[in-house]
């Protein structure tokens, strides 16, 4: 069976490698495809390992997950590759054609049909929201291919009973649980669901599974211990979920219903309404379906709701925002976060696909099921009216963009004006070797405005480095970046004022006054 689909595979990896290259150069060309702070700060991470004040692993940091950066750090050594973002964005397109690949054969290998395997491809790779995020160098791209490998190689496993697709299925749940943290939930899950698959080596299955899946989490709490001496550091560190939340209310905490439904519409959104109301009738039939075979059934509706389930918790716990246009009356143009639920886009078109499929099927003996395909047509939208775009804006002006631009509207400004003041103070001096002080968070925009080599800034994670700064600059320190009430300014800020010049300031209402200083 698989052979007879080898052209079919190779034709859906073809049309995808089409379409997201020549998405990737139109984003590229507008200049859309690097505007996030967060995408931004992922390629600098990676770059950050050897292009240091002090090189190494440590400058992946304590709260990110590091496989994406560790991926896409060869291709950072590029200066172009590195100031556009391609490095990240080229590993993002190919999780688009690669996540095709899976879902088409995933859907093929489940039903023996290569309509559902179609289906589930054109799903998924027609959303034009999917296709501009996928040419952005954000990790959501890297957990909906893990996502979708774990689904297919672990249907292959059921399937055949060979140890080649269960090592894939391990291997795609150990890559996600370095990924994303949602990636953590899913190897959880999936750990207790393995036992319940296996027809046969059952204890040799859970205990190969187990030591995969536990392998990614352990290996970060020690990364944490080795190198921020708290295996747990990511938890509660400068950066983490729990570190923004601190002191903070969002939106929805502490309601289940409104945390369910917000999640909900923000799929909806990420996937297309109509998709996942078509995803939806799909998780019904197949679960109608249990008594035929129940254990692919098991395997992919649990990779579906183990990273629902995660973002839901996570919303009502007060862990995280997500905020869509019209989800608030008194800030009806608040945007965050709304990448969450792009990851549901590695199961839900194939649930919709094999709707599709079981449909018309049944068509066949009986028109009357004809009307079930038009059922979702009449169901609600529930995305909100504030959220809409039309067709043609779904492409260039989706949420998934505005929410970069105009979120970093509010705070990037100061910092960019005070960079291009730094390049150009930097160039009138022909000065290519003195050092910056600043912290992390400025590095990062400094960095993609200028293209300033970041081995010449000194900061919170230069061990060593940066707490005798906070003491007594460095002589060979020539430029300060400091924003008012940071760490910084809190401790050299009355000396930078006395025994530095000022070359610039700048300031948003949202942000303190950002200082450039210069030694005398």
């Amino acid at each position: 069976m698989q052979d007879d689909a080898t052209r079919d595979r190779l034709a859906v990896g073809v049309i995808s490698t089409v379409i997201i290259v020549n998405a990737l150069i139109f984003f590229l060309y507008r200049d859309q495809t690097f505007v996030h702070i967060d995408a931004i700060a992922h390629v600098n991470k990676a770059r950050g390992l050897f292009d240091n004040f002090t090189p190494g692993i440590r400058q992946l940091g304590s709260v990110w997950l590091p496989l994406q950066h560790l991926l896409i750090a060869p291709l950072t050594w590029f200066d172009f590759l590195w100031q556009t973002g391609l490095a990240g964005s080229l590993l993002s397109a190919a999780c688009y054609a690669g996540t095709s690949v899976l879902l088409f054969s995933t859907g093929y290998s489940w039903t023996g049909s290569k309509f559902t395997g179609w289906m589930a491809f054109l799903l998924f790779a027609l959303n034009p929201r999917l296709i501009y995020f996928f040419t952005t160098p954000m990790t959501e791209p890297l957990m909906i291919l893990c996502i979708a490998g774990f689904v297919y190689y672990t249907l292959e496993w059921i399937r055949t009973e060979r140890w080649r697709p269960f090592a894939m299925a391990a291997l795609m749940v150990f890559a996600a649980t370095l990924t994303r943290y949602e990636g953590w939930a899913i190897a959880g899950a999936a750990m207790l669901l393995i036992p319940i698959l296996a027809r046969k080596q059952r204890v040799q299955a859970t205990i190969l599974f187990a030591g995969a899946a536990a392998a990614g989490p352990m290996l970060w709490m020690l990364f944490n211990m080795v190198y921020f001496d708290d295996p747990i550091m990511f938890t509660y560190g400068i950066g983490s979920a729990s570190h923004y939340a601190e002191g903070n209310r969002y939106f929805p905490a502490g309601d289940w219903f409104v945390s369910i439904q917000t999640y909900f519409i923000n799929v909806a959104y990420c996937v297309n309404p109509l998709v996942l109301w078509l995803g939806i009738g799909g998780i019904a039939v197949i679960v109608v379906m249990l008594r035929q075979d129940w254990r692919p059934v098991a395997a992919a509706v649990v990779a579906a709701a183990a990273p629902f389930a995660f973002y839901v918790y996570n919303l009502y716990s007060n862990r995280v925002p997500l905020l869509m246009p019209g989800f608030l009356e008194n800030d009806p143009q608040s945007v965050y976060n709304v990448r969450y639920g792009t990851v549901m886009a590695a199961t839900i078109p194939l649930f919709a696909a094999i709707f599709l499929y079981v449909i018309l099927r049944q068509i066949e003996r009986n028109r009357a099921f004809s009307l079930l395909i038009l059922m979702p047509l009449f169901l609600p939208d529930p995305i909100p009216a504030a959220s809409q775009e039309p067709i043609n804006q779904q492409f260039t002006n989706n949420l998934l963009y505005f929410e970069g631009v105009h979120n970093q509207s509010f705070w990037m400004p100061p910092f960019v004006e005070v960079a291009r003041k730094l390049k150009a103070d930097m160039d009138a001096r022909g000065d290519d070797s003195s050092l910056i002080l600043t912290n992390t968070r400025i590095i990062h925009v400094v960095a993609w405005a200028t293209g300033i080599p970041m081995r010449r800034f000194i900061h919170e994670m230069n061990k060593g480095w940066w707490h005798p700064n906070l003491q007594k600059i460095d002589p060979r320190v020539r430029w300060v970046i400091t924003e008012e009430g940071d760490q910084l300014w809190h401790a050299q800020g009355r000396f930078l004022g006395a025994n530095f010049r000022e070359v610039a300031r700048a300031k948003t209402p949202s942000t303190g006054t950002v200082y450039l200083f210069r030694r005398n």
